[in-house]
């Protein structure tokens, strides 16, 4: 089965350090380059699945990339910073526009090891219940887990997923 799925967030918010660590056994503590326009990585899994990756930009101007490549995805990863706040209000503002209950949504709090994930989780689980919400630090996780999760939950069919977008999201005041 190939499965085609979309990194979407903010600059610097780990998802190029996400996707390195996932489908490569490499030293993850190099520092990678923000990622100019859209990065593609293809990665066969033990077990025969193929995983195509769009990891995006978070530069603004590359936005409406992402919404030309979202439309192939059959899963959406938000990842935002549990130590950058505006961070995950965009995940809430890029979930009003492109929400789709075709798809499948993962939601990764990054850096914990910097931050609280705790009240962002609240947030999510309460406003977006077809997310799933998964935290993350390039520190001390093995990203194979999150590519399982991907794979996992593309293959799920959710007759529950149907539930409509929230556009008052979630303000962060």
């Amino acid at each position: 089965m190939a499965i085609q799925c979309i990194f979407i967030g903010d600059s610097r918010v780990g998802k190029t350090s996400i996707i390195s660590a996932a489908i490569s056994d490499k030293n993850r503590k190099r520092r990678y380059l923000p990622t100019i326009g859209v990065d593609i990585q293809h990665h066969v899994m033990e077990d025969g699945n193929v995983i195509n990756i769009w990891d995006t930009s978070g530069d603004p101007n590359f936005h409406s990339l992402v919404r030309m490549f979202e439309k192939t995805c059959q899963t959406i990863v938000y990842v935002f910073a549990a130590n950058e706040p505006e961070s995950f209000q965009s995940i809430c503002d890029w979930h009003s526009e492109l929400y789709d209950n075709s798809k499948k949504y993962i939601c990764i709090c990054n850096k914990t090891d910097l931050g609280n994930p705790t009240m962002f989780k609240d947030r999510i689980t309460h406003l977006y219940p077809e997310m799933i919400f998964v935290e993350s630090s390039n520190v001390t996780d093995n990203g194979k887990r999150l590519l399982q999760t991907i794979i996992e939950n593309s293959e799920k069919i959710d007759e529950n997923s149907h539930v409509k977008a929230r556009s008052e999201c979630c303000k962060i005041s």
